[in-house]
Order: structure tokens, then C-alpha cells, then sequence
């Protein structure tokens, strides 16, 4: 690959005397530099296996580069392409490729499935649908949806207000965080929806059987319930944090705040407590089928969490006994 370096020109040429053959100077890629490295190594020591085993490279390898560093020079150490000299040509009909193209333009919302239909009723042409997503690919036949997803909508509406990463609460009920996490266990889903307050680390948990922003919203009744009632919620930029969740916190005047795109860090409490449930509650097998069950469980163990099991980062206390200390305090 040849490297081009900007000459300063005036109106007269080149203001550096043979800068124009200078500029013209080749420049080996990196591929090139690292397999000359191996042809000064092989000429210093003249021995091949030595330089293979001193560089970690096969012997058919290192062969094959000297033979074209010996007919081309330099250039020849250039990477090569690896398209193959021969290869299949495809053997669908001009005419068949054609009609597939008129149908994807005039209904370009049909998947290769519908399209490979419409073609067998109406033009009597029999395409598999793989060979028809090939003809999509090789035409470049896939079109913008003309309306933005949901998330993308939100955006740019100016709903996603984010508070700043580094911003901590100093006082229980200021800043609490939640999040989602799913759990597959013999053909059966269960979607745990997870709220904490980031100070006393009370802990809340709603178990659903879907992703969606209605069995989201339930979280902030349950956060909204505790000693000291949540006044910001900090969620990712998942879609079940939209719509039903966002009408929730509007109803419940809890202001809502997104993190940064694929920045999980930025909820670090809510993150953490997730792994504890991992290993606190789901691999210790209390899992059950069916879901009136699995909630007697999940609130179970939650009031245990709550009420009996002491805290390292409270100074070995329960978020209970947090609370009515930092209510004597305060």
C-alpha cells in the first residue's frame, strides 16, 4: 500500500527542490516492515529454521515470503489478496433476478420469505428464500425504516436527561438506581426487575414474566414505598425504562435519569446487588415454575436482605438498622 506525503506547492510547483519525487518515495505497510524484519534476521545469521524459530513462524511460511523477496524486492513482502482465482459464478436467470428486484422495490416491507412467494404466484419462478437474501445483499436492497425506533424517538424528543457519572447521594431516598435482569431455567423466563437506594442499600424486586415497561413501572411503587421515599431513579437505556416506566416516575414525581450508552459503571449499586442475587438467591435453587411461588420467594428473601443480613459497605449493619440511625442523626 503506498503512502502519500503532502508537499507544499506554489503557483510556480513544489517550494522543496524534489519534493515531487520525495513525496513519490514508497512506504512498506506494516505486514511488509514485519516480514522484512525476517529476511534481515535470515541474512545475518543465514539460517532459516533459526530465524522460524527465533520469530515463531513455520518454515512454509517464511519460505514462501523469501521467494517473492527475491523476485519482487520489498513489494513482494505487500499482503496479497485472497479471492480465489476461480470460483462459483451464480446461475439465476437475469430475468429472475430482475423480478426480484421489481418486488422488494414495490414492497420493500416483505422479507425474502413473502417475496420468494409472491414470485412462485405470480411469475411461476421458484427461488429459495436464501438465494433471494443473496440477491438482496449483492443489490444492496435493504431500505431504511421510514419511521426511527422507539428509543431512537425518545432521544431525540429530549427525554433522556442524564445525571453527571460521577454524582453520589449523601443521604438515604436522594438517588436510587434499578435494572433488569432475566433468568432461564427449563423453558421457563422470569425477568427480575431490581431497585435500590444508593445510600442505605434497601432493596426492592418485582418478578415478571416480560420485558416490557408496564412490569417495569411496578419497581418504582415498591421504591416509592420505602422509609425514605426515592426522589431519583438512575436506569439504563433499555426500552422497558420508557413509555409506562417514564409515566410511572412522572406520576410518583420521581425524576428520572439514563446512563450513558453501554456504561454500566454508571449504576455501579444496582449492578452490584444483581450479582448478589445471582449467587444468593438464584444458585442456591430457589427458583420455582410457578410465578405466585416464585414471588413468595423473591419477597422473602428480600425482607431477609432487608432486615437480617449485615452490610460491608454499612459498616457490617442491615439497611433497617441504617435508616434508624441515620434518623437518630439526623
Amino acid at each position: 500500500m503506498k503512502k502519500r506525503y503532502a508537499v507544499p506547492m506554489n503557483t510556480y510547483g513544489h517550494i522543496l527542490p524534489g519534493a515531487e519525487r520525495l513525496s513519490k518515495i514508497y512506504a512498506p505497510s506494516k505486514e511488509a516492515k514485519q516480514r522484512l524484519c525476517w529476511i534481515e534476521h535470515y541474512k545475518k545469521h543465514k539460517n532459516g529454521r533459526l530465524t522460524c524459530r527465533y520469530f515463531g513462524i513455520p518454515p512454509k511460511t517464511f519460505y514462501k515470503w523469501l521467494r517473492r523477496y527475491e523476485i519482487r524486492g520489498i513489494k513482494g513482502l505487500e499482503p496479497v489478496s485472497k479471492k480465489p482465482h476461480k470460483y462459483r459464478e451464480s446461475k439465476i436467470p437475469l430475468e429472475s433476478i430482475s423480478r426480484v428486484i421489481h418486488w422488494r422495490k414495490t414492497y420493500p416491507m416483505f422479507s425474502k420469505y413473502k417475496i420468494a412467494t409472491l414470485l412462485e404466484r405470480e411469475d411461476n419462478i421458484i427461488l429459495s428464500p436464501s438465494t433471494i437474501g443473496r440477491i438482496f445483499k449483492q443489490h444492496r436492497l435493504f431500505f431504511p425504516t421510514p419511521v426511527s425506533s422507539k428509543k431512537k424517538r425518545y432521544r431525540q424528543s429530549g427525554v433522556l436527561q442524564r445525571l453527571n457519572p460521577y454524582y453520589r447521594s449523601k443521604q438515604p431516598g436522594e438517588l436510587g438506581e434499578a435494572d433488569m435482569k432475566h433468568v432461564c431455567f427449563f423453558n421457563k423466563r422470569r425477568y427480575f426487575f431490581v431497585g435500590i437506594d444508593c445510600v442505605s442499600k434497601r432493596l426492592a424486586v418485582h418478578v415478571g414474566t416480560g420485558s416490557t415497561s408496564i412490569q417495569a413501572s411496578n419497581i418504582l411503587d415498591q421504591m416509592k414505598r420505602f422509609p425514605f421515599p426515592i426522589e431519583k431513579v438512575r436506569v439504563d437505556n433499555g426500552s422497558e425504562n420508557l413509555k409506562d416506566f417514564t409515566v410511572k416516575a412522572e406520576e410518583l414525581k420521581i425524576q428520572e435519569y439514563f446512563t450513558r450508552y453501554r456504561r454500566p459503571k454508571d449504576k455501579p449499586f444496582v449492578e452490584r446487588v444483581i450479582g448478589t442475587i445471582e449467587r444468593e438467591f438464584i444458585q442456591q435453587g430457589r427458583l420455582a415454575f410457578d410465578l405466585e411461588e416464585q414471588r413468595r420467594l423473591v419477597n422473602e428473601w428480600v425482607n431477609h436482605y432487608n432486615t437480617f443480613r449485615p452490610h460491608q459497605s454499612l459498616n457490617y449493619l442491615t439497611p433497617e438498622e441504617f435508616e434508624s440511625k441515620f434518623e437518630k442523626t439526623r
